[in-house]
């Protein structure tokens, strides 16, 4: 059993140090994709009961290799038309800005080029709670 060990040991060795492997320099591969960062902070609303608003202050802050005038929206599945902007940036390579939160569901909020409208980036704010809404009644009863 010692042997074995051995036996594997130097194996591990011999392929650690004498196999080459190739290490990417950043100058040779460039990086060509125009990242954008965007979060919101918190990303969890909670409230104390399931179905009631839950109220947040929400900071939102992107970031862009490249200067883009850019626009955040909140995306809604029932409400697809005639959109307007909760805040548009004029070209910059990233902003900062507050937005009150106020829902009794998860939202997603899209940052969109002002221009053609392309998304860009998106993230949702979860909603949660900490008791789960019970229909029953409680009847309080001193005697």
């Amino acid at each position: 059993m010692y042997s074995s060990v051995s036996k594997g040991i130097a194996l591990l060795f011999y392929i650690t140090f004498t196999l080459p492997i190739p290490i990417a320099n950043a100058a040779e591969h460039p990086v060509t994709v125009d990242e954008i960062q965007f979060k919101m902070q918190p990303q969890q609303c909670v409230t104390l009961r399931q179905g009631r608003a839950c109220f947040a202050t929400i900071t939102v802050q992107w970031q862009k290799n490249t200067p883009q005038s850019v626009c955040l929206y909140q995306h809604n599945k029932q409400q697809l038309g005639n959109k307007q902007p909760l805040h548009c940036w004029k070209p910059d390579r990233q902003g900062l800005t507050t937005i009150e939160f106020q829902s009794t569901k998860s939202l997603t909020y899209q940052l969109r080029a002002q221009e053609s409208n392309t998304l860009l980036a998106e993230t949702e704010v979860m909603v949660g709670w900490l008791h789960k809404n019970t229909n029953r009644r409680r009847h309080w009863r001193l005697f």
